[in-house]
């Protein structure tokens, strides 16, 4: 099967939205635990301080296709300060 990007969407108060994607496809695969740091400051436009929504998923989030079966863990999703 096909590799699928694993990607974060925020959106806050005001219905503003970003999406940041794993830089390498194969994340979903990964046989071990990885840690993904992601800087707030990466999701442009989105206000931090107002975030209302998120959403963890895997392929184009534009784009689902249905079909994917699998197993992802998530776990100790934080917001700290740098």
């Amino acid at each position: 099967s096909d590799a699928a990007v694993v990607y974060v969407y925020l959106e806050d108060s005001a219905g503003k939205s970003a999406v940041v994607s794993y830089p390498d496809s194969t994340l979903a695969y990964a046989p071990v635990w990885l840690e993904w740091k992601i800087p707030l400051s990466s999701f442009a436009g989105v206000n931090a301080a107002k975030i209302k929504k998120m959403c963890i998923g895997v392929g184009d989030r534009k784009n689902p296709v249905a079909g994917g079966a699998g197993l992802i863990y998530i776990d100790d999703i934080r917001i700290i300060k740098p």
